[in-house]
């Protein structure tokens, strides 16, 4: 399966310390698998998160691709702007 980030991701993902950013690694290279729920609400028919300690990475995901949207602490990731 392919996957591909948006520069969102890279801008958030780079604030975060050494350890954190390979954990994150580790579990974006496993998915699909991995403590991943479908995001609830109007229009998310593709969108995921995973969970990585306090951490949220949101994804949109279909049976060829992944694609990582952003990821950022569990209360911020949610809020719309």
């Amino acid at each position: 399966m392919k996957i591909t980030a948006s520069k969102d991701f890279y801008k958030s993902f780079s604030k975060y310390d050494k350890k954190l950013q390979q954990q994150i690694n580790k579990a974006v290279e496993k998915l699909p698998d991995g403590d991943v729920k479908k995001l609830k609400g109007k229009n998310n028919d593709f969108i995921y998160r995973l969970r990585v300690r306090d951490v949220r990475v949101v994804f949109i995901m279909n049976s060829e691709s992944i694609h990582i949207i952003d990821v950022d602490n569990r209360g911020d990731i949610y809020k719309t702007n």
